[in-house]
């Protein structure tokens, strides 16, 4: 067992991932938080802590994903353990409050000599913090409230006199985020896409998507019938082309080279392959970069709770809650409404009921997902409860569904428009 490992299981230690993006709601990194769950223990102040779990946990998604923002508390910097990272990508994030900490400001003004970016979090324009405002990239407000109105403008106003970015965080829904952006703001972090309400479109979905979208629904039966399914794939002449390419790479470790899908499903089997075919549909639905970022969370929702359920000793519920997460975005990825881009798939009453109404025997486990996410830790141990589980068996399942969403989308080609952000 790891020392990463060991903590997650003695101490409750969490990841929080979250997607960020820029005024045109194209990715620009992800947002990582490392904390002892339900504690005030800090866990990268230690040198070696912090350099294994750095190592481990942070997003391994290859050279198109380019920022990664990574909270730190005030006495790590002073001691420069952010330096066990190499700069270029890396955002070190600190509270503004540290610029009360006597050594701060040149202990950041150092990292940023050296190439590392800085955000100061928590952004309140405080008197004696302006020597660290001054020295940030970004400036991070919290908001969440669509109540906050004319005081975020106001702090977002104050923010730009430092002539740094104004990152607002803690968006959970649509409307704060368009709120923040109206107000000027230079990027959003969250999970703003999980609730659009978006009226009924006039767009279509085309016969490739639908095929695609009834191709996944497949796939989530624990009958699933292979061979018939290899002869659906074969008739998608992109989608054959993106597997047999896939297979026929260095990455997948084939000892032949793959010249049909029934020889692929004999050589590579069933069940990895399955895996790689379910994010193939899912970032073929509309492959731009915003689209594939919400893809990636959906994988990792549906590997979160795949686990999860295994963990709980409910093994029947795997392939329902795996389908769940992986269409938990669909509105986002289709610019429509849940029930209108699913309205010719077969699915599951259960199903769609959580996906369309978030009412439902399964709506729970999405909820589940979705406190994870936002590091809502107490409510995540509360919903872990009546399932028998426990907070550590949540980071479990979660740091390897991370680890598992890193490989797959790594081995997929670079979204459309991906350098754009």
């Amino acid at each position: 067992m790891s020392f990463a490992e060991s903590v997650a299981d003695d101490d409750g230690f969490m990841v929080a991932r979250q997607p960020v993006f820029d005024r045109s709601l194209q990715p620009w990194g992800t947002a990582v938080r490392f904390e002892q769950a339900l504690s005030e223990c800090d866990l990268l102040c230690d040198e070696t802590t912090a350099n294994i779990l750095l190592e481990a946990h942070l997003p391994q998604r290859g050279p198109g994903h380019a920022h990664t923002l990574v909270a730190f508390p005030p006495q790590a910097i002073l001691e420069g353990i952010p330096r066990v990272l190499w700069p270029q990508g890396i955002v070190v994030e600190l509270p503004e409050a540290a610029g009360f900490t006597p050594g701060i400001e040149e202990a950041v003004s150092d990292l940023k000599q050296a190439g590392f970016g800085i955000a100061v979090s928590d952004f309140d324009n405080k008197r004696g913090c302006r020597g660290l405002n001054a020295l940030a990239d970004l400036l991070v407000l919290q908001t969440g409230n669509a109540q906050d109105g004319d005081d975020l403008e106001e702090r977002i106003l104050a923010a730009h006199t430092y002539e740094a970015k104004v990152l607002v965080r803690g968006l959970t829904s649509w409307a704060p985020m368009l709120q923040a952006r109206t107000a000027n703001a230079d990027m959003f972090q969250g999970f703003f896409f999980n609730r659009m309400n978006l009226r009924q479109s006039k767009k279509s979905i085309t016969a490739t998507q639908l095929s695609r979208l009834r191709l996944l629904e497949c796939l989530g039966k624990p009958d699933a019938d292979f061979k018939a399914l290899a002869h659906v794939i074969e008739a998608d002449a992109a989608l054959t082309y993106r597997l047999l390419l896939f297979l026929n790479s260095a990455s997948f470790g084939l000892a032949r080279q793959v010249m049909s899908i029934q020889q692929a499903i004999v050589l590579a089997g069933w069940q990895p392959l399955k895996k790689w075919l379910e994010i193939a549909l899912l970032t073929g639905l509309s492959p731009t970069a915003r689209h594939q970022e919400l893809c990636y969370y959906a994988a990792l929702r549906a590997g979160f709770l795949k686990r999860t359920a295994r963990a709980a000793g409910m093994d029947q519920l795997q392939p329902q809650l795996s389908l769940l997460g992986l269409l938990s975005y669909i509105e986002p990825i289709m610019e429509m409404p849940p029930a209108q881009a699913l309205e010719d798939v077969p699915l599951e009453d259960s199903l769609r009921q959580a996906l369309c109404e978030h009412k439902g025997s399964l709506a729970p486990w999405l909820l589940l997902a979705q406190a994870m996410e936002n590091a809502d830790w107490p409510y995540a141990g509360r919903l872990a409860q009546s399932v028998g589980l426990k907070l550590t068996d949540l980071s479990r399942c979660h740091l390897e569904s991370l680890a598992e969403a890193d490989t797959l989308f790594r081995l997929l080609p670079a979204p459309q428009g991906a350098n754009a952000a």
